[in-house]
């Protein structure tokens, strides 16, 4: 518990003089078993032959270099000079370099790469290859402002992750890569939404664009609306699965209220593409089953059309086969009278 207090004061100082509680440690479980699960591959993977981090207090003092906006180039170099064990030069770039995008995802969680080609990882969605740029420059560059109109749009109340999985068919993948957030992939079946609302909470630095933060928490919102009793039923069992898989942040249904006038899609800025894809795939379901027509009570003179129609189709079969029934005894009594 004290190491976990003492890494996240690390990071990300807060200005406030008592130390966080049990309780608020407990939110970040989370992002501490993406922050173990990083550090082991970087250490266990090959002995350690990709990275120099080993301690807690590497990757704080890598990450101290971000906010300072130093260079990635200057980073590696000052990396490279504590090397004790007379590495090849292509040795101790390849560490340094692994240490650095290490850093990054456990400082950011924005996925720049793995450290080591025996990793299985999809393509970095966030490429760092310009050493002359800081990191604040990198994700600028990354996560930019949207021009596209919105006219009025508006998400409604029944916009959410679980309305999403229900009635548009989405399957979610909770993600831990930040760059990933809200993206569709497997051929638009699947939702990917970045889970971690503690640590964009403690978020306090300007490494990230203006008001990108505070936008991240409002589509979490957005998607996960506080005192909807199915999404607080979902995540909790989301939070039931196996330690296996993935398992949501608890902060997530702890959110604030949306208010109307933050339901525009004009007020998002860095992820409008992203939510207007969302919406599209919202409004235009195709209902692959019987539970999908039953929840989907949007339209609901198309509802209960659809619904009344299917009960005189079910009626009508059932009083069919009854007089086929009866009309079958009639003529079995005919010929075999009692």
């Amino acid at each position: 518990m004290q190491c976990k207090r003492s890494i996240i004061q690390a990071l990300w100082p807060c200005d406030t003089i008592s130390p966080l509680t049990a309780r608020e440690v407990e939110l970040w479980n989370a992002y501490f078993e993406y922050y173990t699960t990083e550090c082991r591959k970087a250490v266990e993977t090959d002995h350690g032959q990709h990275a120099t981090v080993r301690t807690h207090e590497d990757v704080v003092t890598i990450s101290r270099h971000f906010k300072e906006g130093l260079t990635k180039d200057t980073i590696k170099r000052s990396l490279t000079l504590l090397d004790t064990r007379n590495r090849t030069e292509e040795v101790k770039d390849r560490m340094a370099e692994g240490s650095v995008r290490l850093a990054v995802r456990l400082f950011s969680m924005v996925d720049v790469g793995p450290t080591s080609n025996n990793w299985t990882w999809s393509p970095p969605s966030l490429p760092w290859t310009d050493e002359q740029l800081d990191l604040s420059a990198v994700l600028a560059n990354h996560f930019v402002i949207s021009t596209k109109d919105t006219g009025s749009l508006i998400f409604e109340d029944e916009f959410s992750a679980f309305n999403l999985q229900r009635l548009a068919a989405l399957d979610i993948q909770w993600t831990n890569n930040l760059a990933n957030h809200l993206r569709l992939v497997d051929n638009d079946r699947t939702l990917c939404i970045f889970h971690h609302a503690t640590f964009l909470q403690r978020q306090n630095s300007n490494l990230f664009p203006p008001n990108f933060i505070k936008e991240t928490l409002r589509t979490l919102d957005l998607l996960f609306p506080r005192g909807d009793v199915d999404t607080k039923r979902w995540i909790a069992s989301q939070q039931s699965q196996d330690a296996d898989i993935t398992r949501p942040d608890t902060s997530l249904i702890k959110r604030d209220r949306v208010p109307s006038a933050d339901r525009r899609a004009v007020s998002f800025h860095y992820w409008r593409d992203e939510l207007l894809s969302l919406k599209e795939k919202f409004d235009q379901p195709k209902p692959t089953s019987i539970s999908q027509f039953w929840y989907d009570r949007r339209n609901r003179s198309q509802w209960y059309t659809f619904w009344i129609a299917v009960t005189v189709l079910c009626l009508t079969i059932f009083f069919g086969l009854v007089q086929s029934i009866e009309g079958a005894l009639q003529v079995y009594k005919a010929y075999h009278p009692t």
